[in-house]
């Protein structure tokens, strides 16, 4: 028999000047301060980003008013240790409800974090990737928090749980998990998680900053696999 093995990988991808924006921003730049190439005594560079730019988590406060920043969770809310992953087989564009969700999703009453992977991923290099992915009806907030008691935050590999052609829902859908304290995060990088494997823990670490009502984050998750 073979020993089950255990690795870690990211869930984030790489900020660059072509990351994706919602709507198809161009916000995002990195720009040259000092390079050693052209003579200077370091490399040094300028990031300018919104706050919810590449794999980014929504904060309370993103839609509504008396809602909690990133800033103020304690450094324990980061870690999840009761992962769950669900494979979800849809056309692009489509609206994920309860009724899309994997009939084989696991029951556990002690998830705290659930990760929807649709492999909207794979198109991200082109518009179509915020022209056309997924999103997430508002009926699903209030779904996951009754299965999931503990949930604490859903991960997507798609750039928004509001799709560019719901965005009406996809508003609704903000609310809805928000005021539940489900934090958001979206255009989240699952290829990596191969079939078979399952997620241990996850680690997610956005950038701090004051009054954040988003922020970009890394993240990393630990699968056991055969």
């Amino acid at each position: 028999m073979n020993a089950s093995r255990t690795r870690l990988i990211w869930l984030s991808h790489v900020l660059s000047s072509t990351t994706p924006l919602y709507g198809g921003g161009k916000d995002l730049r990195l720009t040259s301060l000092r390079s050693m190439s052209a003579g200077d005594s370091c490399n040094a560079t300028l990031i300018n980003l919104p706050s919810h730019a590449g794999t980014h988590i929504d904060s309370p406060y993103h839609f509504l008013a008396d809602g909690r920043t990133l800033d103020t969770f304690p450094a324990e809310f980061w870690i999840f240790n009761s992962p769950a992953l669900a494979v979800i087989s849809l056309p692009l564009g489509s609206l994920i409800g309860p009724g899309e969700l994997p009939n084989q999703l696991a029951s556990n009453v002690e998830t705290d974090l659930l990760l929807l992977k649709t492999g909207c991923e794979n198109s991200r290099q082109y518009d179509v990737y915020w022209r056309e992915g997924f999103g997430l009806s508002a009926s699903l907030a209030g779904h996951l928090k009754s299965r999931y008691p503990r949930l604490r935050a859903v991960g997507v590999d798609f750039i928004s749980i509001s799709s560019w052609g719901n965005r009406e829902e996809g508003r609704m859908a903000h609310r809805a998990f928000l005021e539940k304290d489900i934090l958001l995060i979206e255009d989240m990088s699952l290829r990596d998680i191969g079939e078979g494997e399952k997620l241990r823990r996850v680690i997610a670490l956005p950038l701090r900053f004051e009054g954040a009502d988003g922020a970009p984050c890394s993240i990393l998750g630990w699968v056991d696999g055969i």
